[in-house]
């Protein structure tokens, strides 16, 4: 069975580069305030399969960049992360947790209840959808 980590910034930047940005360099996928934030890896026999980073503001938290490996998507690792990543949000009375979704992916966090606001935009080639779950 897979484990749920804290783990460092610095682990998460070659996850998110070759699963969501692999025509990016490294520091291009770096988040200004990446330091502020609290980091979680999935790993499995050792091995870092997904990761996720939270940022906690008063009663808000905003999740980003839930990557997982591509040889490992599809069996249940990202569910893993989003559960776990709910719980840790109402562990703290966060009132209200949100994200920056990929369109083409958005079905993925509907599961889980988040729900489409109207803020939409394109960056680095990808539409995105704002989705928020209030617990």
């Amino acid at each position: 069975m897979a484990s749920i980590e804290q783990i460092p910034a610095a682990m998460t930047w070659h996850l998110r580069q070759e699963v969501m940005y692999p025509d990016f360099d490294l520091e291009q996928v770096k988040l200004p305030d990446d330091e502020e934030g609290i980091h979680f890896g999935v790993f499995d026999q050792n091995q870092l399969i997904s990761v996720i980073s939270t940022f906690q503001r008063g009663n808000e938290m905003q999740l980003r960049k839930l990557a997982t490996r591509n040889e490992f998507q599809g069996r249940g690792y990202g569910k893993q992360m989003i559960e776990f990543v709910l719980e840790f949000a109402r562990s703290k009375s966060i009132e209200r947790v949100w994200m920056n979704a990929r369109t083409n992916v958005s079905g993925l966090y509907q599961r889980y209840e988040f729900q489409k606001t109207e803020q939409t935009y394109f960056k680095d080639g990808y539409d995105f959808v704002i989705m928020e779950i209030y617990l």
